[in-house]
């Protein structure tokens, strides 16, 4: 990763995990969109992918290969750290791409003396240089979910409208509650994510009022359904450098906004750059 912008004294970067144990509710979609939302920020970011779909290294056009070390390795291996595995994808993007081995991976965490620690310590080892890792996390509650509510201080919780999302997301409150209390007490939930949102719907008006009643800290703007954010994961491009000013672009800025309210406003001559990557 290039040093744009290097600061003298290293902090630790923010880890900000994205997790849901429920599929199809935007998880991978609100990971590289915010992503792409603070590259243009210029935050250097980290983005992990640990589904083994391997979705969001394949719309950022990142794919794990024999020649290439991804999370597999990142995970399994006291030989690879984060420098070794990652693929750069723009001045302020790093990834760290999945692949499908990552089943077996997590079956070797259960097993593994701190098994669930083991992301943590090796982002600690080596993420100085970053000023945000997003950790994109599979629909389970497993090892690699709960790896990365390990490693991480916030969680984004995306919710789709709809009942089962619901359900779903007062599971992953439990594990969350679970982890903080048990091996990583700086865990908080940064806030609940409406995805698929339609105003013209009562059912998303509807899943907002429920999601608010429990007391639970919910970002207030909720990302709009959008063919735009199909059309650029074809383009395998996060909505920010293939739409911008779309809603789409406008919503994922608002949750980058609120999630870093003191960064300066875009650049747009960052986007140039990584679409050209």
């Amino acid at each position: 990763m290039p040093q744009p912008g290097t600061s003298t004294r290293p902090t630790p970067p923010r880890v900000i995990a994205i997790a849901n144990f429920k599929g199809g509710v935007g998880k991978t979609t609100t990971a590289v969109n915010l992503a792409g939302a603070l590259i243009l920020r210029q935050q250097r970011v980290l983005l992990i992918d640990l589904d083994a779909q391997g979705n969001a290294g394949t719309i950022l056009n990142v794919t794990s290969t024999a020649e290439q070390l991804g999370v597999r390795y990142l995970l399994h291996s006291d030989t690879y750290g984060v420098a070794e595995c990652v693929i750069t994808r723009g001045p302020y993007l790093d990834v760290i791409p999945a692949d499908p081995d990552l089943l077996e991976v997590e079956q070797h965490l259960f097993y593994m003396p701190d098994g669930r620690l083991r992301l943590r310590h090796k982002l600690a080892a080596a993420s100085s240089g970053y000023d945000v890792v997003i950790l994109d996390c599979p629909p389970s509650m497993g090892a690699l979910t709960q790896c990365a509510l390990s490693a991480a201080q916030e969680v984004i919780i995306p919710v789709d409208v709809g009942f089962l999302s619901i359900t779903g997301l007062l599971r992953m409150q439990t594990l969350v509650e679970q982890i903080r209390q048990t091996v990583n007490p700086a865990l908080r939930l940064a806030g609940v994510l409406a995805t698929k949102y339609d105003s013209r719907t009562t059912l998303s008006g509807q899943t907002v009022e429920t999601i608010q009643s429990m007391g639970l800290p919910m970002f207030a703007h909720p990302i709009r359904v959008s063919v735009d954010i199909i059309r650029a994961q074809i383009a395998r491009k996060p909505i920010s450098g293939f739409a911008p000013g779309s809603s789409a672009d406008q919503d994922y800025h608002a949750l980058a906004q609120a999630l870093f309210p003191t960064l300066a406003p875009r650049t747009p001559d960052l986007v140039q750059a990584h679409q050209e990557r």
